[in-house]
């Protein structure tokens, strides 16, 4: 996720975001992928599936698509890091 996250980052993560929303495109979420727990960015929306990617591209994992029920919480805030 660099250059928006960094190794060490923290963030605050909402579990209740999307019981009053949507996700939207752009949004940061946790969500867990083959019993990993990952943040990316959602870059598309379509028929119930959610597709993300890290910032950075080039360094991305390919992830297949995940589902809403796969979201753990949104992304609300990042804590600035330490070093």
């Amino acid at each position: 996720m660099m250059p928006t996250l960094k190794p060490r980052d923290r963030v605050i993560v909402s579990s209740i975001s999307y019981y009053f929303s949507k996700p939207e495109i752009g949004d940061v979420v946790l969500f867990r992928y083959n019993n990993n727990l990952m943040i990316k960015r959602i870059k598309k929306l379509e028929n119930g599936k959610i597709t993300v990617a890290g910032d950075n591209i080039s360094d991305s994992l390919k992830i297949e698509p995940i589902e809403q029920k796969d979201i753990l919480g949104k992304v609300i805030f990042k804590l600035i890091s330490s070093s």
